[in-house]
């Protein structure tokens, strides 16, 4: 009997990505999948133990995709806050282009259904996010906090971002409103030196 083709792995893939998103974990059973991808259920089973067993598939497959895009041209840019630039434009071009995998990473960043194993496959292909600040932490430009708690401020306010900017079908204004979300978030990840004048105003308060 032949193997089935990637094409239908391909099929069950992306049928379970768009119910698992409608439907949550629960709401969406093997037997649906493999009806609404146009495929026998053993066939589903072939490639995929369990239903665990896909999600973690989509998990690593979707965290890989949306690094690989937003790590685009970021080595070609010089210094840090222009490589956390094209990386959040990067980002947010990726997330309007794809809202269901962003959804789908949202809805299992954190779900007992995605393995410790997938889970960090899945952040390993982050890692060039921390180096980037720790990049800017050596350089003395970002503040010297905890690189991993940096990182998911900056996940975070991505995932806000995104959500904002796909309410609107303006260009301009969308470009208006990345470049404000990076400032906001440059604001907290600056390291701002100290200055006498900065220093005056500090001891002027406390009196």
């Amino acid at each position: 009997m032949p193997e089935p083709g990637p094409d239908k792995q391909e099929a069950i893939l992306n049928t379970a990505l768009t119910l698992f998103t409608e439907r949550g974990f629960f709401g969406t059973p093997t037997s649906m999948i493999s009806k609404e991808a146009g495929v026998g259920t053993g066939t589903l089973f072939f490639y995929f133990k369990t239903k665990e067993d896909l999600i973690d598939t989509l998990y690593r497959r979707i965290k890989s995709e949306a690094a690989q895009a937003m790590c685009q041209g970021i080595g070609t840019e010089k210094g840090t806050k222009a490589k956390l630039r094209r990386l959040w434009f990067n980002a947010v071009e990726w997330g309007i282009q794809n809202p269901a995998k962003m959804k789908f990473m949202e809805q299992f960043a954190y779900s007992p259904f995605v393995s410790t194993t997938a889970h960090e496959e899945g952040m390993s292909h982050f890692h060039f996010m921390q180096d980037l600040v720790r990049e800017g932490i050596r350089e003395g430009v970002v503040r010297d906090f905890d690189p991993p708690l940096l990182f998911c401020m900056m996940a975070s306010s991505l995932s806000g971002l995104i959500a904002r900017v796909s309410l609107t079908d303006d260009p301009v204004e969308r470009e208006a409103i990345i470049g404000q979300g990076l400032e906001f978030v440059w604001n907290g990840l600056e390291c701002r030196r100290k200055t006498p004048k900065n220093d005056t105003m500090r001891k002027q308060g406390k009196e």
